[in-house]
């Protein structure tokens, strides 16, 4: 599987590719649910957020030329989220006449912090999962017990019946593997 957001947005651009589609749904569908939650959205705000967006990707993404020199792909999606989550804002308000928050509405750090956490966060998940795939089912077992679940390294050698030495090369090859994954799939 090719894992270059580059790739990927080429192949996008065939609305029929639905593995690309699948891939991509799969990598930004819960970076788009989570910011709008993060942005004080209720679920049903932020699933309807998430499909304007898609929507408005299908619609854009065979003119879209990814040029990282431009801002690339992640600035392009940031604007693309935060007018879905804005226009919400705005008819939310109009519909109940509450003044609307400034600061939910503008391009603050704030807004631009949110957005790059998650960002990072749903690339990480995403890159951690691809790892799992490629290491032996063992590796990435010590991988999360050390991480996920916050193990000891005598834990994980007692109940997987290792030791430390194996449980200290099995972290570093699945670290070593999702920074790969990362910068493949993650550079701007």
């Amino acid at each position: 599987m090719d894992t270059t957001r580059a790739s990927l947005l080429i192949r996008i651009k065939d609305p029929r590719n639905t593995q690309a589609w699948s891939e991509f749904h799969e990598l930004y569908a819960p970076l788009l649910y989570r910011y709008a939650r993060s942005r004080g959205l209720s679920h049903e705000d932020a699933e309807d957020v998430r499909s304007t967006c898609y929507e408005a990707i299908v619609r854009q993404i065979p003119h879209f030329d990814y040029d990282s020199q431009k801002g690339g792909f992640k600035a392009w999606l940031r604007t693309l989220v935060n007018r879905r989550v804005v226009d919400l804002l705005r008819r939310q308000r109009q519909a109940t006449s509450v003044p609307l928050v400034e600061d939910l509405a503008s391009s603050d750090g704030t807004a631009d912090e949110l957005w790059d956490h998650h960002w990072n966060q749903q690339h990480l998940r995403h890159c951690m999962k691809l790892a799992g795939l490629q290491v032996s089912s063992q590796t990435y077992e010590i991988f999360r017990l050390l991480v996920e679940d916050q193990k000891s390294v005598g834990d994980v050698c007692r109940k997987l019946s290792v030791n430390s030495n194996q449980v200290y090369k099995a972290k570093s090859q699945v670290l070593a593997t999702i920074r790969e994954l990362m910068q493949a799939t993650c550079d701007d």
